[in-house]
């Protein structure tokens, strides 16, 4: 997708105050709401903003004048490549834009987020104030990482086996000690990503 760059500055701008709007509202504005958060004087200038955030994929509109977001009104800009080794000439290309919740979440139903206390993952790349990402209809296989509840307590770690089948939840810091689950034991969900705030 490409973006008009003699009109994306003050389309942006628009459309960041109708995100805005919506983060805070939980609901789209009406055309009514469009014209007063704009200063427009006459509901034209509403059904014409709004047509051009429908045709960008943006808005769409719904039975009796109401909108509801588009495919791309929450996706970030997703542009071609950056150099994790020796910085290299890039040219900023715009490819599309990415919903967070499509890219990282496959059964929105069966997910949740936890926030995770503790150092017990670090090697796994989990640290403490991060948020996991769990699937609770999705089967762990040997080696996924987990939440589970031990014994009425949750953790997070690798799903295990010994030899003779029993489960064990490995951590990923060699300061701990594997955990074998004396009494209970239930798998909450697999974790499928992790959230971090630099």
């Amino acid at each position: 997708m490409t973006e008009n760059t003699n009109q994306s500055g003050s389309l942006t701008g628009k459309l960041s105050r109708i995100r805005n709007y919506y983060r805070q509202n939980k609901v789209m504005p009406t055309y009514d709401e469009v014209c007063e958060l704009f200063g427009f004087k006459s509901k034209n200038a509403a059904f014409k903003l709004v047509n051009k955030l429908v045709d960008d994929g943006f808005v769409e509109k719904m039975d009796k004048g109401r909108l509801k977001p588009g495919v791309n009104f929450l996706g970030l800009p997703l542009f071609s490549s950056v150099s994790a080794g020796p910085a290299t000439a890039e040219e900023e290309v715009l490819l599309d834009r990415v919903d967070l919740n499509d890219y990282l979440i496959k059964q929105p139903d069966s997910t949740v987020l936890i926030n995770v206390r503790g150092d017990s993952m670090i090697d796994a790349g989990i640290h403490e104030g991060d948020k996991v990402i769990v699937d609770r209809n999705s089967s762990p296989q040997i080696g996924n990482v987990v939440v589970a509840i031990v014994d009425g307590d949750y953790t997070v770690k690798y799903f295990d086996k010994t030899d003779d089948g029993h489960i064990v939840l490995q951590p990923g810091n060699s300061n701990y000690q594997p955990i074998v689950p004396q009494n209970e034991l239930c798998i909450f969900g697999k974790v499928v990503g992790v959230v971090r705030k630099m």
